[in-house]
C-alpha cells in the first residue's frame, strides 16, 4: 500500500488531491512522522479546534503545521512521535468464580435498558489551571443526566497535545492540586475517621487458584483451542441475540451467491502486516465454521465501523467470487447486564458506611527514570495519613520497574540511610519501599495490583497472579489481587486491569459518526462489547534497539498467556460499575454507557516530574433522594456510580 493511498485512507476523500498529498508528505519528512502518527496529530488538532468547521485545505494545513511545531517545541524532542506512540479459557463460560450479583436484563428501548438514553461521556469544559480546572457537567433540560457528547474536554480525555506533555517542575511544584474534575457539583469526601470502626467491605470476585499457572509453557494446540472456543461462544451469543438457527450461519470462505451471517475474529489478510487498513482486513473463522480459514473483507458498503485485530465480530454478506467476503452489515453486539442491588443490599451498605466512600488510585512507576528516589512517594504516604485519608487506596504496579534504566544496566546506587545494603531486588523492596508502605494507617485498606513489568512478580505474562503479601512482609490491611481483578467495595463493583489497552489498540475507524466519537470512547465501547479487559490479539510488543545493525530486543508489552485468556474476561456475566486501566496516555476519567472508565496516569512522569493520581468520592446509595434508580416495578436498583461519584485528578 503506497503512502498516498494510506493518506487517503486515513484522512478521507478530501486528501485525494495532488497538492494536499504533497503537503502532507512534506510534513511527514519534515517532522519524521509516519502516516499513522501524522493522522493522530490531525485528530488532536481537530479536537483542539472542534469549535471550527475544519476543511482539509491549504489554509487549514498551514495552521496544522503550526500546531505540530508547537507540540514539538513543548516536548523539546522531535522524535517523541505522538501521544499514542509509544486458565484455559472456558471463554464465554467464564472460569472466574465469586459472588454473582443480581443483574438486570436489557429490554430494548432508547437506552440500554429501555427507560431512557444511556449517556456516554458528560460534556466537560476546560478552565484555567489557576481555577483548579474544574470540569462542569452540562445537564439536559430536565436536569437529570449529562448530555451525551463524545467530544469532551481534550485535556480530560488525554487527546490534547499540551496535556500529553510532561509538566514542568514549576507547574507541579504543589502536590494535590486538582487538574480536572468529573461531576464537580458533588462534594469531596472527608475520608475515613480513624476513631470510627466503620469501614468499606472488600470482596474479591475471582478464584486466585486459577492464576497460579506456570508461565512460558504455552502449548500451540491449547492456544488454538482457546481462540477457537472464543469464536464459538461468541457465535452462541449472536444466535441468542438475533434468534438465529444453525442454518442461518455459514462459512464466509466458500463461494456462494446467497447472503449469509458469519462470525469470526478480525485479522490482517497476510501475517506480515503489522497494522490493519481497510484494504487488508480479513476474518478468521473457527474450525467448526470454516476450518479456521481466513477470507479478505470488502467493506465498501459499510458506512460505519471500527475494527482492530482480535475483535470478535458478526457479519452479514456474501462471497460471490471466492476472493473476498463482501460485507453488507456488521451486526451490533449485545452488552452484558449491569449489576443491581436490592433494598436490603443498600441498607447493609449504609450501615457499613453512612458517609461518602473515598478511594484513591495510583499507578507506577513511583521513582524517576534516573534514580531510586522514593521521596515523593514517601511524602504522598504522609499526606494520605494526615490530609487525604481515603477508605481505600488502590495501587497499580510497577513498583520496581524491570525496564528501569538502572535495573537494566545494573547501576543500582547505594542507599545511604541503610546500614546493610540490599543485594537483590527483593531486598530493595523489603528495605526501601516496604517501610514506606507500612507507614500507611492500618485502618486504610490498600489494594496492590501487579504489572508484567514488576521485578517482584513471579508471573511475567497476562493474566497475572497476585503478589504474596507474606513474602512482601506487608500488614493485614494490604490486599494483593490478581491482574486483572474484579472486586466489590460495599455495593459497588470495580474491574481493574494493568495492561495498556488504550495505547495498544490501533483501530481503523470509518464513517462520520464513528470518527466523531472520541478515540477513548471507541476503545471503551470495544472493551464492553468484547466483554474482556484486553480484547486485542495478538497483544502489543514493545522493543528497543540493541545494536547499530538494527537488532531489536523485546522489553515489555501485553505478554499474553493465550491458554488462560479466559481469566481476562468480565466475571459473573456483568459489567463492573467502574473500570480502572492505567495507560501511558494522559490521565482521564470518562463515562461510557453508564460505566466509569479511569486512567490515573503515572505517579512519576518520564522526565521525573510529578505525575497524577485519582481521588474518587462516592455518595452513599440513597433510595429516597434518587441517586440510585429503581428498575421498573422490581425492588432492585441500579447503582448509578456515574452520577454519584466525584472524580478528581490531582498532581502527585
Amino acid at each position: 500500500m503506497t503512502t498516498q493511498s494510506k493518506l487517503v485512507t486515513n484522512f478521507g476523500p478530501e486528501a485525494d488531491d495532488v497538492k494536499i498529498i504533497g503537503i502532507l508528505e512534506s510534513y511527514m519528512k519534515l517532522y519524521a512522522l509516519s502516516v499513522d502518527e501524522l493522522y493522530i496529530r490531525w485528530e488532536q488538532f481537530s479536537y483542539h479546534n472542534q469549535h471550527l468547521s475544519l476543511k482539509l485545505d491549504e489554509s487549514t494545513l498551514q495552521n496544522f503545521k503550526l500546531f505540530i511545531q508547537q507540540q514539538i517545541e513543548k516536548k523539546g524532542n522531535i522524535s517523541h512521535g505522538s501521544v499514542n506512540s509509544p486458565g484455559a479459557s472456558n471463554s464465554g463460560r467464564n472460569p472466574n468464580l465469586g459472588k454473582k450479583p443480581k443483574m438486570l436484563r436489557p429490554t430494548g428501548g432508547t437506552g440500554l435498558f429501555g427507560f431512557g438514553g444511556s449517556p456516554n461521556t458528560p460534556v466537560v469544559k476546560k478552565r484555567k489551571l489557576e481555577d483548579r480546572s474544574f470540569l462542569k457537567n452540562e445537564l439536559q433540560a430536565d436536569g437529570s443526566s449529562p448530555i451525551v457528547d463524545t467530544r469532551s474536554s481534550p485535556i480530560f480525555n488525554g487527546e490534547n497535545s499540551s496535556a500529553g506533555t510532561p509538566y514542568s517542575m514549576k507547574e507541579t511544584a504543589f502536590p494535590d492540586k486538582i487538574i480536572d474534575t468529573l461531576n464537580p457539583d458533588l462534594p469531596i469526601g472527608e475520608g475515613i475517621d480513624f476513631n470510627n470502626e466503620s469501614k468499606v467491605k472488600m470482596v474479591p470476585l475471582y478464584d486466585q487458584k486459577k492464576y497460579k499457572y506456570r508461565t512460558m509453557r504455552q502449548n500451540l494446540l491449547d492456544s488454538a483451542d482457546v481462540l477457537d472456543e472464543q469464536i464459538n461462544i461468541f457465535t452462541d451469543i449472536i444466535q441468542e441475540r438475533y434468534n438465529l438457527g444453525n442454518s442461518d450461519l455459514g462459512d464466509p470462505t466458500i463461494q456462494s451467491q446467497s447472503a449469509l451471517i458469519c462470525t469470526g475474529r478480525i485479522v490482517p489478510d497476510t501475517p506480515c502486516d503489522e497494522r490493519l487498513n481497510m484494504d487488508s482486513v480479513a476474518i478468521e473463522t473457527s474450525r467448526s465454521a470454516g476450518i479456521g480459514r481466513r477470507i479478505r473483507l470488502n467493506l465498501d458498503d459499510v458506512k460505519e465501523c471500527s475494527l482492530f485485530p482480535g475483535q470478535l465480530i458478526a457479519l452479514r454478506g456474501k462471497n460471490a467470487n471466492g476472493e473476498y467476503f463482501k460485507v453488507e452489515e456488521i451486526l451490533e453486539l449485545p452488552y452484558l447486564d449491569f449489576p443491581v442491588s436490592s433494598i436490603q443490599d443498600i441498607q447493609e451498605s449504609q450501615l457499613t458506611l453512612d458517609s461518602q466512600m473515598k478511594i484513591v488510585v495510583t499507578s507506577g512507576p513511583y521513582t524517576p527514570k534516573n534514580s531510586f528516589d522514593f521521596t515523593n512517594f514517601s511524602e504522598f504516604v504522609e499526606r494520605i495519613n494526615t490530609k487525604i485519608k481515603p477508605h481505600v487506596l488502590i495501587m497499580f504496579g510497577p513498583f520496581l520497574d524491570i525496564s528501569h534504566p538502572l535495573i537494566k544496566t545494573g547501576g543500582i546506587p547505594k542507599f545511604p540511610n541503610l546500614k546493610f545494603q540490599p543485594r537483590t531486588m527483593d531486598e530493595i523492596f523489603l528495605k526501601v519501599l516496604a517501610p514506606i508502605l507500612k507507614n500507611l494507617n492500618p485502618k486504610i485498606q490498600v489494594i496492590l495490583i501487579p504489572s508484567t513489568k514488576d521485578v517482584l512478580s513471579k508471573h511475567v505474562s497476562y493474566p497475572q497472579d497476585a503478589f504474596s503479601r507474606r513474602e512482601l512482609q506487608l500488614p493485614k490491611n494490604f490486599k494483593c489481587v490478581t491482574n486483572p481483578a474484579t472486586f466489590q467495595l460495599n455495593e459497588l463493583f470495580f474491574g481493574c486491569s494493568n495492561n495498556d489497552i488504550f495505547k495498544d489498540v490501533k483501530e481503523i475507524p470509518k464513517g462520520p459518526n464513528t470518527l466523531s466519537k472520541n478515540r477513548l470512547d471507541r476503545v471503551a465501547e470495544h472493551i464492553l462489547q468484547q466483554r474482556r479487559f484486553y480484547p486485542l490479539f495478538p497483544g502489543n510488543i514493545n522493543t528497543c534497539k540493541t545494536s547499530d545493525d538494527g537488532t531489536r530486543e523485546h522489553i515489555s508489552g501485553a505478554d499474553l498467556e493465550v491458554p488462560y485468556l479466559g481469566l481476562t474476561e468480565f466475571v459473573g456475566d456483568f459489567i463492573p460499575d467502574v473500570i480502572i486501566i492505567p495507560s501511558e496516555l494522559t490521565h482521564f476519567a470518562r463515562v461510557v454507557k453508564n460505566v466509569v472508565f479511569i486512567n490515573p496516569g503515572p505517579f512519576v512522569r518520564a522526565g521525573g516530574s510529578r505525575g497524577t493520581y485519582i481521588q474518587i468520592s462516592i455518595s452513599p446509595p440513597d433510595v429516597e433522594n434518587g441517586n440510585v434508580t429503581k428498575v421498573a416495578d422490581k425492588d432492585i436498583y441500579l447503582h448509578n456510580v456515574w452520577k454519584r461519584a466525584r472524580i478528581d485528578i490531582l498532581t502527585a
